[in-house]
């Protein structure tokens, strides 16, 4: 099982660091890692790296896009896929600071509808220590 956390990085911050996504990485690594007391010092400087999602908006077009696949379905704050033909189990909440997706898989249908959504996602998994950008992942159908 994998979890992969989306972040919305900021266009010029993508321009600065698009060759070199590991010191992204290790920002979002060390927030990840940061402690209670310190969150408001973290809140502070993952504003300067990422934006905000839309999180009602991104919900209702996930939800329209999605809604009459027959591998796909809508809990409460929980968008699943559970696509038996390629199994895959992917269950994606959305933040406004940031979406989790748990998968398991490396790859999953969530990917390819935020990349186009989002051109400049950066994708982490913290257990697995790897890293990258969305609009870099290659998508084969």
């Amino acid at each position: 099982m994998r979890i992969f956390y989306v972040f919305n990085i900021k266009k010029d911050v993508y321009e600065i660091y698009k060759d070199t996504p590991s010191v992204i990485y290790n920002f979002f690594n060390q927030l990840y890692y940061f402690k209670k007391d310190n969150l408001d010092y973290g809140n502070t400087i993952f504003k300067q790296v990422a934006n905000r999602f839309n999180k009602e908006a991104l919900d209702l077009k996930i939800y329209i896009r999605l809604h009459n696949k027959m591998r796909y379905l809508k809990r409460n704050d929980e968008h699943i896929i559970n696509n038996l033909y390629k199994d895959e189990i992917s269950i994606m909440k959305i933040k406004k600071s940031y979406i989790v997706i748990n998968t398991n898989h490396n790859f999953t249908e969530f990917f390819q509808f935020l990349n186009e959504e989002y051109r400049e996602c950066f994708v982490c998994d913290f257990v697995n220590q790897d890293y990258f950008y969305l609009r870099s992942l290659k998508m084969l159908v």
